[in-house]
């Protein structure tokens, strides 16, 4: 929830400065679903939600922005544990109309990971068992398919990043029933992965400017 309020502060933030974003920015909601490479994702494939803000602030290509994604770490083990990550990242980069209905883009990303593991025993309250934050980096592309305000986006992205702590079901399990201390018996590693995303975006204009 943390996160999740820096993320709409920042926005709010960029939102608040229309001179800046002018001639337009783009508001997307997706849904995605991400694969891992490594050791990382013998044990752990997610899936989540995006929303993300884009500034294009002239006629030129250039564009940039912020995005903000919550993902639900799956696994197939029998256990209390519950894994979560979250991904603030800012990207740069380009996007470029090509007729009135196609709208590809290419970004650079870089930003935090954000990793919690909890335990069904907990309350929701509570603080996770255990927890990291990691540097991350990668890069997207993807379409915007849609004339007017409203239209559809579809991106692939890879992100990797800085070795990260992490626990396996069965090291939450050791740790749990010895006593241990969780960052103890962690493993840490560079996590990987490709990410698909689906949803819909939305064109902000501060003028009377035909968006097309």
């Amino acid at each position: 929830m943390k996160l999740i309020k820096v993320a709409i502060a920042i926005i709010a933030t960029f939102l608040s400065l229309p001179a800046l974003a002018q001639p337009h920015a783009g508001v997307s909601l997706k849904a995605r679903a991400t694969g891992y490479y490594g050791t990382f994702g013998q044990t752990y494939s997610s899936v989540g939600y995006e929303p993300s803000l884009t500034i294009k602030p002239g006629a030129a290509p250039w564009a940039g922005g912020i995005s903000f994604s919550r993902n639900i770490l799956g696994y197939d083990a029998n256990s209390d544990m519950k894994a979560g990550t979250s991904l603030l990242t800012f990207h740069v980069g380009a996007t470029k109309a090509m007729g009135s209905y196609v709208h590809p883009f290419a970004y650079l990303l870089f930003g935090f990971r954000f990793m919690d593991y909890k335990s069904d025993d907990m309350s929701a309250d509570d603080d996770p068992l255990f927890s990291s934050i990691t540097l991350g980096y990668g890069a997207r592309t993807g379409v915007q398919l849609g004339k007017g305000k409203w239209r559809f986006e579809g991106s692939v992205e890879y992100m990797s990043g800085t070795k990260a702590r992490y626990l396996t079901p069965a090291l939450f399990n050791e740790a749990t029933t010895s006593g241990k201390e969780y960052r103890d018996v962690a493993r840490r590693s560079v996590i990987s992965g490709i990410s698909a995303s689906a949803g819909v975006a939305y064109v902000i204009t501060w003028d009377s400017e035909t968006i097309e």
